[in-house]
Parts: structure tokens; sequence; C-alpha cells
């Protein structure tokens, strides 16, 4: 997941590296001993690769236009404050602002989705990016 606008720029940087890769490989004649059915294994593994980043860099433009971010689980809350921010337009440094903390705390936090994070923080958080947050508990059937 790209949480920010730095690993944003190395995302598409890379992806277009990848396109390059591909289109040299496609056009590159095929070596001693190569067989097209090797370059074809080749080519559809930079492939997939490529789907990759464009599905990160897809992912992360569309949290732009975003109004709902969808968590389903508790554990998929702290991830669903970061896609917040970035729906919000906040940089980490900004967060790190309204939440009186140094830039570095919050880009730790995310780095490692909010592992180890107490629970009053991420509500601090929720409250900082001014979220209203809906969830149910539900009972697991009795067996």
């Amino acid at each position: 997941m790209i949480k920010n606008e730095r690993q944003y720029k190395i995302t598409r940087s890379k992806a277009d590296e990848v396109r390059v890769a591909i289109s040299e490989l496609e056009q590159a004649p095929l070596s001693d001993g190569l067989a097209p059915e090797m370059r074809q294994m080749q080519l559809e593994a930079i492939r997939g690769t490529l789907g990759d980043f464009e599905a990160e860099l897809s992912d992360y433009d569309a949290l732009h236009d975003a109004t709902l971010i969808e968590a389903n689980g508790i554990s998929e809350f702290p991830t669903s404050l970061i896609r917040a921010r970035i729906a919000r337009g906040l940089t980490q440094r900004e967060l790190a602002g309204r939440l009186g903390l140094a830039e570095q705390a919050v880009q730790r936090y995310e780095a490692s989705d909010y592992a180890g994070v107490s629970f009053a923080r991420l509500v601090e958080i929720a409250e900082a990016l001014d979220l209203t947050i809906h969830y149910d508990v539900r009972l697991a059937s009795a067996s």
C-alpha cells in the first residue's frame, strides 16, 4: 500500500522502468539458447509486476475522491486510518501537527500499520481526521 507522495513517486518511477524493460524485452532478438516460451514467461512475470505497481497507483489515486473507507473487522481499522488520511488530503506532517506529534512519529506508526499503537491513540487519530465510524459487533453463531 502506498502511504505517501514519496512512495507514490517511487512506485510511479518503478512502473515506468518496468514498462521500458517490457518494451526492450519485446524488441530484443532472441539470444542463443533462449526459447520463445522462456521469453514469454519472462514477459508475463514482468507484466505481473507492472500490474501490481499500476494497481497500487490506481488505489492511491482513487483515495483522493473517496468519501467512504470500509474496514471488514477491527484488524483493518489501522489501515483504514491511513487511507482516510490520504482521502482527507493530509500529509503525514499535517496529521502529526493535528496530533501534536513529530512527523516521524506518524511515519513510524504508518510504516508498521499502527502495530503496537494503543487503542486510545487510534481513537485520537480518528478524531484528528474528523472521522465518523460506524460499526456492528456480531456474535458468532452458537455451536
